[in-house]
C-alpha cells in the first residue's frame, strides 16, 4: 500500500480517478448485503469465530502441488506452488464461489498477475497470484480483511475524501496533524475501538478480532496537508491489553501481545481477571505462580483454549513487562505431542509406553468420541455434575492432584496432575439438552470402562 505522505500530484489524480470505481464497488457490496438475506452482516467487528465461519483459511485446501509449509492464520493464507497465476487464481475463485462468496467488480487476471476481491456476510476477502523468480512457480495470497465497512468509520467533519475503497479509506485535511490525531482518536473510542499500540505514524485500534490501522501524517507532496488513511485486518484471536501501556506490540502469527506498563503486577492481574471473566475465561489459580523469574497466570474458557499471562519487572527501565499469548485447545495438544516426540528423539529411545488410565462412565451413557487422548460422552440432562463427581472421586483415590476452576450445576472445568501426566475434565449441562462430558489426557492413554447399572 502507498503511504499517504508519498503521494505526488500525479499519483493523487490517479487515486481520485479510481475513487469512482471504489464507489461502484461499495454500492455493489451494499446490494449484496441486502440480497444475502440468509447471511445477514454481523453488526459488530468480527470475532475470530465469526471469521472462520465466513471463511476458514486454517483448513481451506491449497492449489495442487503447494510447497509446504502453507502459511495460515485466521485472516491470512499464503504459499508457493507450481503453476501459473491464472490457474491458481481460478482454483481459489471456484472455492469462494461454491461457498457463496460474490466476486466484486474490478478483478484483473493476466498471464503475469491475477487479483480480485470477494464479499460474503459483510466480510471482504482479497485473492492474488503472481509469478516467482523460479520458473513456473506462483505465489498465492488469500487475505480476509474482516467485516468493517471503512466508509462507516467516524471521521472529523474537516476530512475530505481522497480515495475510499473496500481495503483502504484515505482523506486529507488542513487541520494540523496533532489535532487530527486527537479528533480521530476521540471518535474511534466513542465507537468502541480500543487503542492497541502504535508504530511511527500508524496508530492501531482493536475491537473483537479486528485491528484497525489509522495512519495520520503530514504529506510534503501535498503542500503539508494532513493525510489520514484507514485499513482493517482480521486477527486470529482477541487478546486484550490495558489502554495505559508503553510500546504495545501484537503478533498475529504467534497470537501474542507484548507491552510495558507503569502499573503494578496487582493492577495488571486485576485487569485481566476482570476483563477475561466478562469474556467467559477463568483463571486456573487463585494467585499468580512463579515461572523462573517471572510471574504468571493461566486462563481457560469452555472450549479449553488458553491465555497465558507472564509479567516481570525491568528494573533498568522501571516498567513492568507483560506478555499474553493465546492457544487453542488443538494448538496445546500439538505442542504437547511435539514435546513428547522431541524428548523421545533426544533420548534416542522409542516413545515410552503410556500408562492407561481407566475412566468409568455411567451405564447408558452415549459415547460420542473415544481416542487414546480424548473421551467424550453424554448423559441425561441434569446428570452432568454427578457423572463428573464420580470420575473426580476415582481419580482422587488414584493420587491425582485436582484443581477446580469451576464446578457448578451447569459447568465444570477441572484439571488433574500426577507428575508429568495431565488430565482435563469439562462438563456442560445447560438443563435442556443432554449433558456433555469431555476428558482429555496428556502423557497417558484413556481407557473407557462402563459402570454397573
Amino acid at each position: 500500500m502507498i503511504h499517504p505522505t508519498q503521494l505526488g500530484p500525479l499519483t493523487l489524480r490517479r487515486f481520485c480517478l479510481s475513487a469512482a470505481i471504489a464507489l461502484s464497488v461499495a454500492s455493489f457490496m451494499t446490494q449484496v448485503s441486502v440480497a444475502d438475506e440468509k447471511l445477514p452482516a454481523t453488526a459488530k467487528p468480527a470475532t475470530a469465530a465469526d471469521a472462520m465461519a465466513a471463511l476458514n483459511l486454517l483448513t481451506l485446501p491449497a492449489f495442487k502441488g503447494a510447497v509446504e509449509p502453507v502459511n495460515r492464520t485466521v485472516g491470512h493464507m499464503s504459499y508457493n506452488a507450481p503453476g501459473d497465476p491464472q490457474a491458481a487464481f481460478e482454483f481459489h475463485r471456484q472455492q469462494l464461489l461454491k461457498q457463496k462468496w460474490i466476486e466484486l467488480p474490478g478483478s484483473a487476471v493476466t498471464d503475469q498477475y491475477a487479483s480480485g476481491m470477494f464479499t460474503r456476510h459483510g466480510f471482504l476477502a482479497s485473492l492474488s497470484a503472481s509469478p516467482l523468480g523460479e520458473p513456473e512457480m506462483v505465489n498465492v495470497a488469500l487475505i480476509l480483511h474482516g467485516n468493517v465497512d471503512l466508509q462507516k468509520l467516524p471521521i472529523p467533519t474537516d476530512l475530505k475524501p481522497v480515495y475510499v475503497g473496500p481495503q483502504v479509506a484515505m482523506y486529507s485535511s488542513d487541520v494540523p496533524v496533532e489535532l487530527t490525531i486527537a479528533a480521530c482518536h476521540k471518535l474511534l473510542l466513542a465507537q468502541g475501538w480500543l487503542p492497541y499500540g502504535q508504530a511511527g505514524d500508524s496508530q492501531f485500534f482493536r475491537q473483537n478480532a479486528i485491528r484497525l490501522t489509522a495512519n495520520i501524517a503530514a504529506a510534503p507532496a501535498q503542500m503539508g496537508k494532513t493525510m489520514v488513511s484507514y485499513s482493517a485486518e482480521q486477527l486470529s484471536a482477541e487478546v486484550p491489553a490495558p489502554v495505559e501501556n508503553v510500546q504495545l506490540q501484537y503478533s498475529d502469527s504467534t497470537k501474542q501481545v507484548l507491552f510495558d506498563t507503569q502499573e503494578s503486577e496487582d493492577a495488571i492481574e486485576e485487569f485481566y481477571r476482570t476483563t477475561l471473566t466478562k469474556q467467559g475465561w477463568k483463571a486456573t489459580t487463585d494467585k499468580p505462580f512463579a515461572i523462573d523469574w517471572k510471574r504468571g497466570l493461566i486462563f481457560r474458557n469452555k472450549a479449553m483454549d488458553m491465555l497465558e499471562l507472564e509479567m516481570y519487572e525491568v528494573e533498568d527501565e522501571k516498567v513492568l513487562r507483560v506478555t499474553v499469548r493465546h492457544y487453542t485447545a488443538a494448538e496445546q495438544e500439538a505442542i504437547e505431542q511435539a514435546a513428547d516426540a522431541a524428548l523421545a528423539a533426544k533420548q534416542n529411545t522409542p516413545m515410552p509406553k503410556l500408562e492407561k488410565i481407566k475412566i468409568t462412565i455411567p451405564a447408558g451413557a452415549d459415547v460420542t468420541e473415544i481416542t487414546e487422548k480424548t473421551l467424550e460422552f453424554t448423559v441425561a440432562t441434569g446428570q452432568g455434575k454427578a457423572a463428573a463427581a464420580a470420575i473426580r472421586q476415582a481419580l482422587s483415590g488414584a493420587e491425582w492432584k485436582e484443581h477446580v476452576t469451576t464446578a457448578d450445576d451447569t459447568l465444570g472445568v477441572i484439571e488433574f496432575t500426577k507428575g508429568e501426566q495431565k488430565l482435563s475434565l469439562l462438563y456442560v449441562d445447560p438443563g435442556f439438552i443432554p449433558a456433555e462430558i469431555t476428558i482429555k489426557g496428556s502423557g497417558v492413554e484413556l481407557e473407557k470402562v462402563v459402570g454397573k447399572k
